[in-house]
């Protein structure tokens, strides 16, 4: 009797070469799955860098917006008049920075709030340490360092100001200002270490007992018709207010700031999600280009209302 064809079965051959088809078709079918699931998790990750941007640009336009905002109870005019709400360094806090220094990183923004009558800074400045991989732009209102955003790999801020000096444009006496174009107003007092008429903006030309002939302390830096760039050689060389021997002075021109340009970058929180080269900061560990989320960079500027008044 002889056997159908089809009720034999498969020979081992058979059954072998058919199992090595289907690890074939197989492991094609997932090698055309990884580069799908490599780009969604490396999308996903591009959307948290994003709203880390986001939340540390909006966070600091906010804040230096707010500059110079109330009134300086010790002079009787708007803050942005009397005092620096800018200042290039962190003041306050628990670890402040010496007077008189520049910092590219850090900045402090004075105002005065709806319910106080006081000016109160808060600082920002961007906390670097490689050896444990944190990278943060974190803030302080006058006690500990808190973070406001993690995998900030860069921060950076640039003033812009009046090219002129202050000038007076009312007598000393009258009885409403504002009496100088920007800056506070000269005592009709001598007031210690500065003469009758002077303050760290003006100094008094005229030898006594002529009437006093006030002249501004600052250099003019170009035309008045756009601002300039306000280096760190400027903001740190002096005259000082209140004066040269105060502990909490602060270079006079620092009051011609006008606009500040913001410059923020953010890396992937992943180290197997960052590659190296000039997309990165800080290298990581992929080499798949599939897999790479490159650093993103915003550069933004802030104009605060409060510190340009007469423009």
């Amino acid at each position: 009797m002889t056997v159908p064809r089809s009720a034999r079965g498969f020979s081992l051959v058979e059954l072998l070469l058919s199992l090595t088809i289907a690890l074939v078709v197989t492991a094609s079918a997932f090698g055309l799955m990884l580069p799908s699931q490599a780009v969604g998790s490396s999308r996903t990750e591009t959307a948290d860098v994003q709203q880390r941007l986001r939340v540390a640009a909006d966070t600091l336009a906010f804040r230096i917006g707010l500059a110079g905002a109330g009134g300086y109870a010790e002079t009787g005019s708007p803050l942005s008049e009397g005092f620096a709400p800018i200042l290039p360094y962190l003041a306050g806090g628990g670890s402040p920075d010496p007077p008189g220094i520049f910092r590219t990183d850090a900045i402090t923004i004075a105002a005065v709030p709806k319910s106080g009558s006081a000016p109160s800074t808060i600082s920002y400045a961007l906390k670097s340490d490689v050896a444990s991989g944190t990278f943060q732009l974190i803030v302080n209102e006058g006690g500990a360092d808190a973070p406001v955003v993690d995998h900030v790999v860069a921060l950076s801020f640039e003033y812009f100001g009046d090219p002129s000096p202050p000038t007076l444009i009312k007598p000393l006496g009258d009885p409403v200002g504002p009496w100088t174009t920007y800056g506070a107003r000269p005592s009709t007092t001598a007031v210690p270490p500065f003469a009758e008429g002077e303050n760290c903006l003006f100094v008094n030309t005229a030898p006594p007992p002529q009437p006093p002939s006030l002249q501004p302390r600052l250099a003019t830096l170009g035309p008045p018709e756009s601002l300039v760039a306000l280096p760190a050689s400027l903001l740190t060389d002096g005259p000082w207010c209140p004066n040269d021997a105060a502990p909490d002075r602060w270079d006079a021109d620092l009051l011609r700031v006008r606009s500040i340009v913001v410059v923020l970058r953010v890396q992937a929180a992943i180290a197997a999600l960052r590659g190296s080269g000039g997309l990165f900061r800080h290298p990581g560990t992929s080499h798949n280009g599939l897999l790479w989320v490159p650093d993103q960079e915003i550069r933004f500027r802030v104009s605060p209302r409060n510190m340009n008044r007469a423009r």
